[in-house]
């Protein structure tokens, strides 16, 4: 098994309730938490749902996790 290259990163992919395309990616050092505001582009948003892909290919061991959060817009 390869060693993670930044472990202290996590790989995550937004996702708009209802809608299929991704909405945005982000490596970020913390995952939002459900009820967390996150602002794009001057828009609020909530975190309704997270979801954590623990697979050993989920990130080519580049990150410590893939982590899939859905948003609803305030």
């Amino acid at each position: 098994m390869s060693k993670t290259i930044h472990p202290e990163k996590f790989a995550i992919n937004f996702f708009i309730v209802d809608q299929v395309p991704q909405f945005a990616r982000r490596v970020m050092t913390q995952v939002p938490q459900i009820g967390s505001r996150c602002v794009f582009n001057r828009k609020r948003y909530e975190v309704v749902g997270v979801e954590w892909c623990l697979d050993e290919d989920a990130t080519n061991f580049e990150y410590q996790a893939r982590i899939n959060i859905e948003l609803k817009p305030v």
